[in-house]
């Protein structure tokens, strides 16, 4: 199976299988890396009008709203991997897996995943701080000069062992999920297959960097025609009722780009595994 053929499947997937937009909705968001922040204000004269729960009691609460909101999308994030996984694997045989069955496979699979995912970030870690140490010293000891001798080294070995970590911890979620192993038993098949399957790893990165930007742009065409009608409205329905229909057009087809983007990045590495395994 070439490249081609499974980033045309992932698409196929990512646009049909609309029971697994949920959990590529969770999975999209947290790939996209992406992060509001939202501003509060006020002026003096609200500050005179007095209210009735000050900013240190307020604080406390909002940060353990906050967790807990973090939390909760870490841990659909781990669920939703795994019920992609899982539906993805049943779609090439045929099947499909319904949201409840998906809830289901994700919540069988989330804890292997969540530990997957802590060796694969310590190991990334330990890996950084053990290439940067000598450059570090060295450009303390020698200045910049020192520090570039031995840094240029440090990232011609680190960038691909950092990318070859990336592979075995992508490729131990679906040994993980698919034949039901533990973290580290999925680990160790995972550098197994990767033998001799490093230029079919890079391949993957790179069909699932294009294929991301693809959907980004195709969203970002689709959505302009409606932002400029919004913006020609402003007009004559004043600002307000304008963001609010804006919010109500903008925020669900957002939502279903995200999770068309996390359905076919989580299917591109599952389809690429899958069919490595069948031939």
């Amino acid at each position: 199976m070439t490249i081609r053929d499974i980033v045309g499947q992932a698409f196929s997937y990512a646009r049909t299988c609309r029971s697994l937009w949920l959990f590529g909705f969770f999975v999209g968001l947290a790939s996209g890396g992406s992060s509001g922040g939202g501003r509060g204000g006020g002026n003096a004269s609200a500050g005179v009008a007095g209210i009735a729960v000050s900013g240190t009691d307020i604080a406390p609460i909002a940060i353990v709203l906050v967790v807990a909101l973090i939390a909760a999308l870490m841990l659909m994030r781990f669920v939703g991997e795994g019920a992609l996984i899982t539906g993805i694997v049943r779609a090439r045989q045929g099947q499909t897996l319904t949201t409840r069955e998906g809830f289901r496979a994700g919540w069988a699979h989330w804890g292997v995943l969540v530990r997957i995912g802590l060796i694969y970030l310590a190991a990334t870690v330990g890996s950084l701080l053990l290439f940067a140490a000598p450059s570090v010293l060295a450009l303390l000891a020698f200045g910049p000069i020192g520090g570039v001798v031995l840094g240029i080294p440090a990232v011609i070995i680190g960038v691909p062992w950092l990318v070859t970590l990336y592979l075995v911890q992508a490729f131990a979620w679906r040994i993980a999920v698919i034949e039901n192993r533990h973290a580290l038993d999925a680990i160790a098949k995972a550098r197994l297959f990767l033998h001799g399957r490093i230029i079919h790893g890079l391949k993957l990165i790179v069909a699932t960097l294009v294929g991301t930007v693809a959907i980004v742009v195709v969203a970002l065409l689709a959505m302009v025609p409606v932002v400029l009608l919004l913006i020609a409205l402003i007009p004559v329905l004043r600002v307000f009722p304008v963001l609010m229909i804006g919010c109500l057009v903008l925020l669900p087809a957002f939502a279903v780009f995200t999770a068309i983007v996390g359905t076919f990045r989580s299917s591109i590495w599952t389809i690429g595994y899958v069919a490595q395994v069948e031939s």
